[in-house]
């Protein structure tokens, strides 16, 4: 009774489990000690599409949203960075060859884009996507008449 007797005051805030009860607890329950530790809410960031942080790219004509926060308390947290763009038709996302510590998946949501990677041109179709590790020099450009829709996510985030 004793054991139960204590479980129900740590429960009803009480009092508090001592670090050794706590790692018995902890033992038992098959968890660390940082599930009781850590604020829910800081495990979860929703962004709303209102919400988006737009970066204005006015040299390449060009414009990144983000679907997770890139300059916020939170942002020490989020492990990647995730932004969706646009690349008009006839046109480079970049004049020169981009080479980013970060690896980076790109994936086509509509339209059609040609990748070069150094000597390498891979023609990509919408719904396929595209791995690329980082610091490996690469530019994208759209062949269609079409404007062609991206997502870019990088590990970690550049921005």
């Amino acid at each position: 009774m004793k054991e139960s007797s204590y479980i129900s005051q740590v429960e009803r805030n009480l009092i508090e489990p001592s670090l050794s009860s706590l790692s018995k607890i902890c033992e038992i329950l098959n968890v660390s000690p940082y599930y009781f530790i850590e604020n829910e809410k800081d495990n979860i960031i929703i962004q709303r599409k209102e919400d988006r942080q737009i970066l204005v790219m006015p040299d390449e004509n060009k414009e990144l949203s983000f679907l997770v926060p890139i300059n916020d308390e939170k942002k020490s947290n989020i492990k990647f960075g995730i932004y969706e763009t646009k690349i008009k038709a006839g046109k480079w996302d970049s004049q020169n060859f981009i080479v980013i510590d970060s690896d980076k998946c790109v994936i086509i949501k509509k339209g059609t884009l040609l990748i070069s990677i150094n000597e390498l041109n891979e023609l990509l179709l919408e719904g396929d996507s595209i791995y690329i590790k980082s610091n490996v020099p690469h530019k994208l450009y759209n062949p269609a008449d079409d404007d062609t829709e991206i997502i870019c996510i990088t590990s970690p985030s550049i921005y």
